[in-house]
């Protein structure tokens, strides 16, 4: 796995004439004599992959009777243990004699008849302080010593905590870090090299977890040393095969956990704040970076390959390691960007600001990895889920921001390429919701001036090709949660065209949320309106101290309706049942009704002021509300009809604020002009025409026809024209079409007197526009406001306007006449015992789907409170479902309970009568609390 490791036994002076030792009868016996070198070769598992070798090759010289010898069994422990004894009466070593132990490593390991082995092995490490200090005296022997300590790690006898403190005590890295400096092993072979930083990380492993923070090895984490052992890591990596199976990567996993873990307890040695001080430890990170990116290379290669078929641990251990380490540079670089004083005045600023740049840029490689960090514990011990909490997978969001901001205050350079951050949401684009909000957040101070690269082109409603992908990641964040950081909720305000309705919705919704849950939890009672049936508006104003101009309503609002029935005592009883938010939807179904069957609100488009009204309830005909635009009649026309009528649009502003406070929607369509002017968007005189058209369609025809000159062809002249569309011959309006409250207004001083002309009816058409559309509405436009003002602050109200398009907010706050059967039984749950295939269930839905419009929405009205679904369909239906419950009865009628979008239904024993029964519901009994 490691690649090949050559050896040559070093050339020794044969013994001469000396009677054989017992040390060389034991040479002899284990056939670990000197012999021509062989091609015996060992391929062991990578099991542990720092702890053994896959190495090939030639290896180190074995007599020819070595290998018979490992095939009759083990050898007597007293053998082996011969060999460890020095091979001169002094008792000094020579490297033959280091390279023959080497060679019974090998042939011997550790992992068979491991009681035999322990014996030897703690003789082994008797004699091993003294071969590592021999080594230093004598440079001779350092390629021998270094031979017999990675052929004892890779043969197993280096695997406890206490093997590792007793190499680390007796300097054993020394003799691994000689075979890279100097001479013949300056040109090592890569395998070579890349054994030496293999035993040093080996080693690593006891001083990171035990000694590390006692500060007992400084020499061992020397920067010069580090550096030397950081200069062979590379090749680790590059010893892993191109083309690999999946239990082989898993097993290579464990290689880059140490690697990352070894440089992270380096840094972590010295940047603690004692050391970091008394030593003057500086280290430039970018010398990092190559080897982390190579791993970063390899672990997307292989984790796309193989990330689903190997275990948790593995794949989500490389994760942990590379965001534990990401924290220690983020600390580190932070640290040195924002210190002033001492060593760091020497540095120069350009260095700081190059490790900052590298290092986001790292980070941002990162959150391309596709290894999941939100897993849930009873997923975790699935092959490729997480394993451990999420955070110790997750990079702090301020670890980015942080290095940002002290970037921006430094460098006017682009702190990450435009097309990375268009490729890392392009990867993002498939991940579950879930993991793109944390890397979203992660990237939120990025994302601006990403963003501001092309804020010209978002300035014209153009999402360039580039964030493509941004927007989808971020719709689907905001359409799933909100709550993401405020400042990049700021910068998106300003280029709406990246969201889309949904999530602006989200958006608004959350907001609204935040501030109800700041007036809940204050100590103050809700306001408390009991109203009667018949008229919903009764006492309203009172109760909502709307005679204080600058009374705001920022407590809950629960609605009581009174029955129009008496007890025995003559009070008026009140229907049963708490407000839990059905009887509220009710109320401002009702109220908004209300408002549009007066003459303070007309339809341009019926060209009428009035709608039927029904003779049980006294409220506006739901068939004619529907589909209509309503405007303010002007204000010459409501001082007519209504002393009140200030108050009345307050109020009417008050139910909108409800509306969009509670997430409800009310069943009046405004004309765009109307909106524009509440929520504050201005409207440029160009753009008055266009608008007309969704407010008065007819009256747009007219304008049209008059500034094209369209009546020139059939031989008709202005004032032809004019006559026939109905329009006045001079500078005048008239603002109503019924004959008692018709009254002619000048449209500029002494227009009574002004004649309609070719040369000056576009001057006409504008002021006529303007008056319509404008000026005759904003007296009537300023009480709405306020009144929506008192319920939702100002704050929110300007966000909207922000956000949405005066479209969306009608959606919004209107939404969906037509009423999709198929989207409301899709969003629909069964309770009771009731289920899809219930032929009760069945009928109930063959029933509706023969009902037209104007009745589903009376069943809506019944079910729910509210004639409109919501603007996202059925799904978004509050505070749950419609749910179908069953009642084992039969001789009662369906019954709703409106704040729960519920209908209980009896068990019919026939379709008609079902359909009989429900129709009977919903027509004497649709407005009443069931």
């Amino acid at each position: 796995m490691f690649g090949c490791r050559k050896r040559v036994a070093p050339e020794v002076p044969a013994l001469q004439d000396v009677p054989p030792t017992k040390r060389q009868r034991a040479v002899e016996y284990l056939g670990l004599g000197p012999s021509e070198t062989d091609s015996h070769t060992r391929s062991s598992s990578p099991s542990v992959l720092l702890r053994s070798d896959s190495s090939g090759g030639a290896r180190p010289s074995l007599s020819s009777s070595a290998l018979p010898c490992c095939h009759r069994g083990d050898v007597p422990t007293h053998m082996l243990l011969s060999i460890l004894s020095p091979d001169d009466p002094k008792g000094s070593w020579t490297a033959q004699a280091l390279e023959e132990i080497s060679a019974a490593l090998r042939m011997y390991p550790f992992t068979q008849h491991i009681e035999k082995r322990s014996a030897f092995k703690r003789k082994l490490y008797e004699i091993l302080p003294k071969i590592i200090a021999a080594a230093g005296k004598e440079p001779s022997l350092n390629r021998a010593c270094f031979n017999l300590l990675d052929e004892a790690r890779a043969s197993g006898y280096i695997a406890t905590v206490t093997d590792r403190k007793v190499l680390v005590e007796a300097g054993a890295w020394r003799p691994a870090l000689a075979v890279t400096t100097g001479g013949f092993w300056r040109a090592a072979l890569p395998e070579i090299r890349a054994a030496s930083a293999r035993l040093y990380i080996c080693l690593a492993e006891h001083v990171q977890f035990y000694d590390d923070f006692m500060g007992k090895h400084p020499e061992f984490w020397d920067k010069k040393v580090f550096e030397q052992v950081l200069a062979q890591m590379p090749l680790l990596i590059d010893e892993f095969p191109h083309d690999m199976e999946a239990g082989l990567w898993e097993l290579y996993t464990g290689t880059i956990e140490m690697i990352l873990k070894t440089i992270g307890f380096f840094l972590m040695f010295w940047t603690n704040t004692h050391n970091i001080h008394s030593n003057g430890f500086e280290y430039n990170i970018c010398q990092l970076m190559p080897l982390l990116k190579s791993i970063i290379q390899v672990v997307t290669k292989f984790d796309g390959q193989f990330g689903k078929e190997i275990s948790a641990k593995a794949r989500g251990g490389v994760l942990e390691e590379i965001v534990r380490l990401c924290g220690l540079l983020s600390q580190y670089v932070n640290y040195k960007l924002e210190e002033n004083t001492g060593l760091f005045q020497r540095r120069s600023s350009k260095d700081s600001v190059d490790e900052a740049m590298q290092l986001v840029n790292f980070l941002v490689r990162v959150l391309m990895l596709k290894i999941p960090t939100c897993v849930s514990k009873a997923d975790s011990a699935a092959p490729g889920s997480g394993a451990m909490p999420a955070d110790e997978r997750q990079i702090d969001s301020e670890w980015i921001e942080g290095l940002v901001d002290a970037l921006h205050d430094s460098t006017e350079q682009t702190i990450v390429p435009n097309q990375v951050l268009a490729d890392l949401f392009r990867t993002l684009v498939d991940m579950p919701v879930e993991e793109q909000k944390y890397r979203l957040e992660s990237l939120a101070s990025l994302v601006p001036s990403f963003i501001a690269n092309y804020q010209e082109q978002l300035k014209n409603n153009f999402v360039p090709p580039m964030l493509q992908d941004l927007k989808v990641v971020l719709n689907a964040v905001l359409q799933d949660d909100t709550s993401m950081a405020s400042e990049l909720l700021d910068e998106i305000s300003f280029f709406p065209c990246l969201l889309d309705f949904a999530s602006k919705r989200s958006i608004v919704q959350s907001v609204c949320e935040h501030h109800r849950m700041q007036a809940s939890s204050s100590d103050r009672d809700p306001i408390r309106l009991v109203v009667p049936r018949d008229n919903v508006l009764d006492g309203v104003c009172s109760s909502l101290n709307l005679q204080d101009q600058q009374a705001r309503i920022e407590v809950p609002v629960e609605i009581e309706f009174r029955s129009g029935y008496a007890d025995d005592n003559g009070q008026e009883l009140v229907d049963e049942g708490e407000d839990q938010g059905g009887l509220r939807r009710q109320w401002l179904d009702r109220a908004s009704r209300h408002f549009i069957a007066s003459d303070l609100f007309i339809s341009p488009s019926d060209d009428a002021s009035h709608l039927a009204t029904s003779s049980t309830t006294g409220i506006a005909s739901q068939r004619s509300a529907r589909g209509s635009i309503f405007v303010p009649s002007p204000e010459s026309i409501c001082r007519c009809v209504q002393d009140d009528w200030e108050e009345q649009f307050e109020l009417f502003g008050c139910v909108l604020g409800f509306a969009i406070l509670y997430k409800e929607t009310i069943p009046v369509h405004f004309g765009h002009n109307f909106l524009r002017s509440v929520f504050g968007l201005k409207t440029a005189s160009e753009d008055l025409l266009p608008l007309l058209e969704s407010v008065d369609a007819t009256l747009h025809r007219k304008l049209v026809y008059i500034l094209g000159g369209d009546y020139k062809m059939i031989g008709d002249t202005l004032a032809d024209a004019l006559e026939q569309s109905n329009l006045p011959s001079n500078f005048v309006i008239n603002e109503s079409h019924c004959p008692e409250l018709v009254k002619t207004a000048p449209l500029k001083p002494d227009g009574e007197t002004i004649d309609v002309t070719e040369e000056n009816k576009e001057e006409f058409v504008n002021l006529l526009l303007h008056r319509v559309l404008i000026s005759g509405v904003a007296h009537q436009v300023q009480c709405f406001r306020r009144g929506l003002l008192r319920v939702v602050p100002e704050h929110i109200v300007a966000r909207i306007g922000e956000l949405m398009t005066v479209k969306e907010i009608q959606l919004m706050v209107c939404g969906i006449e037509n009423v999709d059967v198929d989207d409301w039984e899709k969003h629909t749950q069964y309770d009771n015992g009731f289920t899809p295939d219930h032929q009760v269930v069945r009928w109930f839905w063959e029933v509706v789907r023969d009902m037209d419009q104007t009745t589903r929405a009376n069943l809506l009205s019944f079910t729910t409170g509210s004639s409109q679904v919501p603007s996202g369909g059925f799904r978004f239906l509050q505070p749950e479902l419609f749910t179908i419950q069953k009642v084992a009865v039969e001789d009662r009628f369906p019954e709703a309970h409106t704040c729960a979008n519920t209908i209980d239904l009896p068990l019919y024993s026939s379709r008609e009568e079902l359909e009989r029964k429900l129709l009977f519901a919903i027509q004497e009994a649709g407005d009443a609390f069931g």
